[in-house]
């Protein structure tokens, strides 16, 4: 890895040149592109090349196993029919640039379509539906990502980070009790609202970086955790749950599940934490985590 890259972190300014290299490389014009997501990774949209790029947070064996496995995943869904976003298999996949993997997807425009809560349902309920893929997927384990924000932590307190820390060993033995108990099954990983695009009259589930194998009520848990967190009407959960077939939080493990989810949420903002809203919002997540206020409500960035 790119220890220049490292050290930077994925900023608007460290994406944004790793995105011009692999344009450049890739033989593609990058003067407009237009960021629209900046989190685990930065995801820029290039409409005149018909492109969405993706920049991954570095060119790490981890990182490229994520990215081949997603490229896969990808590929597979579009065999399936089901209604997902593919790679753009015309141009090398995945790029090298500025220590970091970058790969180039099927641009999607906006659309008037809003996708709904219950679009979330009933796409998880189709892809639940599916047979396991004929290539290896994952076990589902959001620790390790998890261990590796934490370690790389930086303009955070450092009491913050050992009160995460702490917390992650506590959690990690009991969410791995929690998945042996249950069935398994195709995961999306990080199912919720923000991953749906309106495509003309058709609802398509994206990003698939988190994609694994372990219990299907992990999908379930952002819309659980967005009526206990941030705010979601009770009548939206309840449409949700009944166009699903199931209501996540009266199931044996939800507890230890739901801790987890949390943690990984409040690990991945801390990743750009050092100011603004962002810091405030952090602050928040912290107090309510030590706390243990389970209904302290948070804000989604």
């Amino acid at each position: 890895m790119n220890a220049a890259a490292h050290h930077e972190g994925l900023t608007r300014a460290s994406a944004t040149r790793a995105l011009v290299t692999a344009c450049k490389v890739a033989g593609l014009n990058s003067d407009q592109a237009d960021l629209l997501r900046l989190g685990e990774n930065a995801i820029y949209a290039l409409p005149r090349e018909g492109l969405a790029v993706r920049v991954a947070r570095s060119d790490a064996k981890s990182i490229e196993e994520k990215v081949t496995k997603e490229l896969n995943f990808a590929r597979w869904l579009r065999s399936q029919g089901f209604p997902g976003v593919g790679p753009r298999d015309d141009l090398p996949q995945p790029l090298r640039a500025e220590g970091r993997l970058v790969t180039f997807w099927e641009y999607i425009p906006p659309s008037r379509t809003e996708p709904g809560l219950t679009d979330l349902a009933m796409l998880l309920r189709a892809l639940h539906a599916l047979p396991e893929p004929d290539f290896a997927l994952p076990a589902l384990d959001p620790f390790p990502t998890m261990w590796r924000r934490l370690e790389q932590a930086h303009g955070v307190k450092k009491q913050d980070v050992e009160f995460l820390s702490e917390a992650c060993s506590r959690s990690e033995a009991a969410f791995h009790d929690v998945v042996a108990q249950h069935p398994t099954g195709l995961v999306h990983g990080d199912a919720h609202r923000g991953n749906l695009l309106g495509h003309g009259d058709r609802i398509l589930l994206i990003d698939y970086e988190a994609v694994a194998v372990g219990p299907q009520s992990w999908d379930l848990l952002p819309t659980a955790i967005a009526l206990s967190r941030f705010a979601l009407p009770r009548p939206d959960y309840d449409a949700f749950c009944r166009s699903y077939g199931q209501d996540v939080t009266t199931s044996e493990g939800y507890e230890e599940l739901r801790t987890v989810r949390e943690l990984g949420m409040t690990t991945w903002l801390m990743q750009n934490a050092q100011a603004g809203a962002a810091a405030e919002e952090f602050a928040v997540r912290m107090e309510s985590l030590r706390k243990e206020d389970r209904e302290r409500r948070w804000h989604a960035l």
